[in-house]
């Protein structure tokens, strides 16, 4: 008769390296795993970002042109002659130039530049883009019936517009 000898109970040394190389292998893929969740939100945030100061100017831009006396344009710039104010505000100009939304304002013959949305490596403004519409009226004078604007934006692949259209307000007194 044999007897049966009690094994200590507990893990070897090859037994603990296959669990530590295991849980290295876990831990590793969770790390990128959250690495690319922070990457994916902080470009998410830039582009929410850029789109929303491009509705702010876009609608800012729609706004001086509701109350101009005059409006001209061509396909990447449009030029605002708003009312007589005391601030001697006399021009307002919007123009993409390489990749950034400028807006030139002459005040009392002087004329100021500002950049209103610049491109970045994670979202880039790819086109500005601006519509007017004339008509004539009953003594045959051309008049501005309604501008629409468009800015593309590129975010890597992606690719969107953000839009707005606004018709000057005629025969109002300021």
């Amino acid at each position: 008769m044999t007897t049966i000898t009690g094994r200590k109970s507990g893990f070897t040394m090859a037994e603990m390296l296959v669990a530590l190389v295991i849980l290295a292998l876990l831990l590793s893929a969770v790390a990128v795993a959250m690495q690319a969740s922070f990457q994916n939100y902080s470009e998410n945030t830039k582009i929410a970002q850029l789109t929303q100061t491009a509705r702010v100017v876009l609608h800012r831009m729609m706004s001086e042109i509701r109350t101009a006396e005059a409006i001209d344009s061509d396909s990447q710039r449009v030029t605002i002659v708003p009312p007589t104010n005391p601030e001697g505000l006399t021009e307002i100009e919007y123009e993409l130039q390489d990749g950034v939304l400028y807006c030139r304002r002459t005040v009392n013959g002087v004329k100021a530049t500002e950049s209103l949305i610049c491109s970045d490596h994670i979202a880039q403004i790819v086109g500005f883009n601006v519509v007017r519409e004339t008509g004539l009226d009953g003594e045959g004078v051309e008049y501005t019936k309604s501008v629409t604007t468009r800015l593309d934006l590129q975010a890597g692949d992606n690719y969107f517009s953000v839009s707005t259209s606004a018709c000057p307000r005629r025969n109002i007194e300021y």
